[in-house]
């Protein structure tokens, strides 16, 4: 990822980052005709926002179930941080198995949340027995089945009439 450099988001960066988190592959002419700008202002602002790190990453969202991946779990995991090693470790095989969708390192009751998309419950089955239960450090997991994607996103919410604080160097 590029690195960030001070940066302030005007209402029309806001606006184009609202329309491209729903659509990447929209055209510049499409994008600048619904926020009012000219289709070469918004590809400076595309490469702008890109260099500074604004826009992180562009990604193709799949439907889980046409590839086979028919389940989706939300773990929960508490693990034992008087193993500092163990759980940098354990956190860096999460981070690295392709089924780990998403890892995030949280408060309350459990350390870890994990959402795991996987073919089958044999699958999980195999995931938590080498990932989780192989770890010491790894105290207890709770497995949550998601029955049903109500709202399955990464967008951030944007308000363009917000102003923005300059984003800091990294």
């Amino acid at each position: 990822m590029p690195k960030r450099r001070d940066i302030t988001l005007d209402d029309m960066d806001r606006r184009l980052l609202a329309l491209l988190q729903r659509d990447t592959t929209a055209p510049a002419e499409t994008l600048g005709s619904k926020i009012g700008l000219s289709a070469s202002s918004v590809q400076r602002r595309i490469k702008r926002l890109r260099e500074t790190g604004t826009i992180a990453r562009e990604v193709a969202l799949l439907d889980t179930d046409a590839l086979g991946k028919r389940m989706t779990f939300i773990v929960g995991v508490k693990v034992d941080f008087g193993q500092k090693a163990e759980v940098e470790a354990l956190q860096r095989r999460l981070i690295a198995d392709p089924r780990t969708q998403q890892a995030y390192y949280v408060t309350g009751e459990v350390d870890l949340v994990l959402v795991v998309v996987v073919e089958d419950m044999q699958d999980y089955d195999q995931y938590s027995k080498s990932l989780l239960l192989a770890s010491s450090a790894m105290l207890r997991f709770q497995s949550n089945v998601v029955i049903e994607g109500l709202r399955v996103g990464l967008e951030v919410p944007i308000d363009a009439a917000r102003p923005s604080r300059p984003q800091t160097a990294s």
